[in-house]
C-alpha cells in the first residue's frame, strides 16, 4: 500500500469465531464495522455479531438481507436489538437464498418494515453496482434504486477491482437520478489466496471478471500479475481512482484479515497511525 486515503473509512466483517478478539487486537475501537449478512449465518448472527461490537465500543452496522428474514415478527426482533443496543444504521440486502425464506423476496419491502417499526430510529443503507447485476439490467437497476432512495440513507457499491469503473461512477449515478451519498467498497490489502476464496461466497465475485479480462490487457495486465505473484492484494489504485471522485468515503472489504488490513497504511487513519 503506499498511498493515505483522505476519506472516512469503514471495515466490513464477516461473523465467525473470535472476531471481537482480533477486532480488538488489530483495529482497536472506536471504527466503524459493517458486519455481513452471508445465507448460512442468517440475520440474527448479523445482529447479535453487531450488538456485541457495539457493547465493545465499536460503530456497528449489521447488514439484514431481505430473503433471509422468515417473517415480519423475526425483523421486529432484529430491529429492536438493534435499537437498545444503540445501533443506529443498518445494511438492507435482497439476499443470496435461492427461495425467499419469509414475505421478502426482495429488500424493498424490508425497508419498508424497518421504517414502519424503528419509527425511522434506524438508518439504511443500499448496495449499488458499478458492473452490473447478474439478475437486473442497468434499466431496471437504476429504477430500483431511485424507488428505494427515499427509505435509504446512503450506498455502498459492490466490490469492484476496475479503478476506471470505480471511478466514474458516482458520476453516473448522479445522471440518473440517484443522489445518495455513495461509498467505494474495495478489498483491503488481503491474503490473495483468501481473495480469491472467498468474494465468489460472499456475493462479489462477479468482479474478478475485471481481473480475468486484465489478464489479456496490457495495460491491466499488472492487475493479474499481483494476485498471481504476491501475498497481498493492493488496494492503492482503486484508493488513488476514488480520490476527488464524489465517494463519502471508502468501504474496505476485509475478509477477516485484520493484520493485513492494520498493519497497512489504509489502516491509519483508524488506528492513529500506529
Amino acid at each position: 500500500m503506499t498511498v493515505r486515503p483522505g476519506l472516512p473509512l469503514r471495515v466490513e466483517v464477516i461473523p465467525g469465531e473470535a472476531l471481537l478478539e482480533r477486532l480488538l487486537t488489530h483495529l482497536p475501537a472506536p471504527v466503524t464495522v459493517s458486519v455481513t449478512c452471508l445465507p448460512h449465518h442468517g440475520p440474527q448472527e448479523a445482529v447479535q455479531t453487531a450488538v456485541v461490537l457495539a457493547d465493545a465500543g465499536y460503530t456497528a452496522i449489521p447488514h439484514l438481507a431481505a430473503r433471509s428474514v422468515t417473517d415480519r415478527r423475526a425483523l421486529a426482533g432484529y430491529v429492536h436489538q438493534c435499537m437498545d443496543a444503540g445501533i443506529t444504521e443498518v445494511f438492507v440486502i435482497g439476499g443470496d437464498l435461492p427461495e425467499a425464506a419469509g414475505p421478502y423476496a426482495w429488500s424493498g419491502a424490508l425497508m419498508q418494515d424497518i421504517a414502519d417499526l424503528s419509527g425511522g430510529g434506524l438508518r439504511m443503507g443500499i448496495a449499488v453496482y458499478p458492473e452490473g447485476h447478474p439478475a437486473a439490467d442497468d434499466e431496471e437497476l437504476v429504477a430500483t434504486l431511485r424507488s428505494r432512495q427515499d427509505l435509504a440513507s446512503w450506498c455502498v457499491t459492490q466490490l469492484c477491482f476496475d479503478p476506471e469503473t470505480l471511478r466514474a461512477f458516482p458520476g453516473r449515478l448522479r445522471a440518473d437520478g440517484i443522489e445518495l451519498p455513495v461509498w467505494a467498497g474495495i478489498p483491503g490489502p488481503v491474503r490473495v489466496s483468501r481473495l480469491l476464496r472467498l468474494t465468489r461466497r460472499i456475493g462479489v465475485g462477479q468482479s474478478l471478471g475485471f481481473l480475468r479480462r486484465s489478464a489479456s490487457s496490457s495495460n491491466s495486465g499488472s492487475v493479474m500479475r499481483q494476485l498471481v505473484t504476491t501475498a497481498s492484494y493492493d488496494p492503492a489504485p482503486l484508493v488513488r481512482a476514488v480520490d476527488g471522485a464524489g465517494y463519502a468515503g471508502l468501504h474496505v472489504y476485509s475478509f477477516n484479515d485484520l493484520a493485513e488490513l492494520a498493519g497497512s497504511e489504509l489502516a491509519a487513519p483508524m488506528t492513529g497511525g500506529r
